[in-house]
């Protein structure tokens, strides 16, 4: 897992079972600064799936579209 990667989904376990914003994971996974495309949180997601989910045949990682992420138990 790579450390983006980790930041995001220690975001989201803190967060266990809220929705978690594009912006809240911006902040906390990259520096404040940052000024990219917030589409790279979905390239993460995408990833943190393939490692989490996918290989146990679950789908603990929702999407709530339109607002963001939620991480459930």
């Amino acid at each position: 897992m790579t450390p983006k990667e980790f930041a995001i989904l220690h975001c989201l376990t803190r967060h266990a079972g809220e929705v978690v914003t594009k912006a809240e994971l911006l902040a906390q996974a990259w520096d404040f600064a940052y000024d990219g495309d917030s589409n790279v949180v979905e390239v993460y997601i995408s990833a943190l799936r393939r490692k989490i989910d996918k290989p146990f045949g679950r789908t603990t990682l929702k999407t709530v579209r339109g607002v963001g992420y939620r991480l459930e138990g």
